[in-house]
C-alpha cells in the first residue's frame, strides 16, 4: 500500500484543497458574521400628478406651499414644494441624473447660492430649484407644465 507521504503531488494537492475550502468559506462569511447587507437602491418617489419628476427618498411634499392646477382639456400645471435631509450637492446630483432618465433634456443650470436646474420635453418644462439648508438639508421647489407653442 502506498503512503500520502510518498507522493508529493498528493500531499500538494490536498493542501491546496483544504486551504481554497477553508478561505472561500471564511470569505463567504464575514458579511454574515458583520451583518451588513448589499445597499438597496435608493427609493424614489414622484411629485404627483407629475409621474416623470422624481422625488429623492427622504422629501417630503410641503402641502401648504404647493398646488396643482388642472383642467379638463388634460392641462396641468404646479408647484411643488419639498423639504428633505440632503445636503445640497447630493441632491443636486439626483436631479442631474434622475431627471435625464425619466427622459428629460437640460437645457440650462445655474449654480449659486441656489442651483437651477431647467428641462424640457416633449411639450413640458420643467424647473428645479434647489435650496440649501442648516444641518446638511435642502428644500426643493419643481415649477412644470405645458410649453406655451406659437406665442407672439
Amino acid at each position: 500500500m502506498k503512503t500520502i507521504k510518498d507522493n508529493p503531488s498528493a500531499v500538494s494537492l490536498g493542501g491546496f484543497v483544504i486551504w481554497s475550502l477553508v478561505f472561500f468559506n471564511g470569505c463567504a462569511g464575514l458579511n454574515q458574521l458583520e451583518g451588513e447587507t448589499p445597499p438597496q437602491p435608493e427609493t424614489i418617489n414622484n411629485a404627483l400628478p407629475f409621474t416623470d419628476v422624481p422625488v429623492p427618498s427622504g422629501f417630503e411634499r410641503n402641502q401648504l406651499k404647493s398646488f396643482v392646477y388642472e383642467t379638463g382639456n388634460n392641462i396641468k400645471v404646479g408647484r411643488l414644494f419639498f423639504n428633505g435631509n440632503k445636503s445640497l450637492k447630493p441632491t443636486v446630483e439626483f436631479y442631474q441624473n434622475e431627471m435625464v432618465n425619466k427622459g428629460w433634456a437640460l437645457v440650462s443650470s445655474m449654480a449659486s447660492t441656489d442651483t437651477i436646474l431647467n428641462y424640457q420635453k416633449e411639450g413640458w418644462t420643467c424647473t428645479v430649484i434647489i435650496r440649501p439648508r442648516s444641518f446638511s438639508r435642502s428644500n426643493v421647489e419643481v415649477q412644470i407644465g405645458p410649453v406655451q407653442v406659437g406665442s407672439k
